[in-house]
C-alpha cells in the first residue's frame, strides 16, 4: 500500500464519502475552485521543489560515500539489500567457486 497506513474506520470514512457521485462532484468542484488561486498552486509547488531539494542532497551524499566505498563492501551491501528484498540467500560467482 503506498502512502500512509489507515485504519479501517478512516477507510469506512472514505468510502462512504466517496461513495456518493454528489458528494465526489462537490469536492472535485470545491479543489477546482481552490487550485485557480496562483497563491495555492505556488504553495504547492514550492513545497514539491523543497522536497526535491532535500532529496538531491541525500542521494550525492549517498553517491558520495558509495565512490569511497571499497568494491567487495559494495557487493556485500547490495547481496544484503536483495536478500532483505527477495527473502533468498544471493551468492556470487566467487562464493560458489570456493
Amino acid at each position: 500500500m503506498k502512502g500512509r497506513p489507515t485504519s479501517e474506520q478512516t477507510r469506512g470514512k472514505l468510502r462512504s464519502v466517496l461513495g456518493d457521485p454528489a458528494r465526489r462532484a462537490e469536492i472535485s468542484a470545491s479543489t477546482k475552485q481552490r487550485m485557480a488561486d496562483p497563491a495555492v498552486r505556488e504553495r504547492i509547488r514550492d513545497g514539491m521543489r523543497r522536497r526535491a531539494d532535500a532529496e538531491l542532497a541525500e542521494i550525492e551524499a549517498l553517491r558520495t560515500v558509495w565512490i569511497r566505498t571499497r568494491p567487495s563492501v559494495r557487493a556485500r551491501f547490495i547481496r544484503e539489500v536483495f536478500e532483505a528484498g527477495c527473502a533468498t540467500p544471493i551468492t556470487s560467482n566467487a562464493e560458489e567457486a570456493e
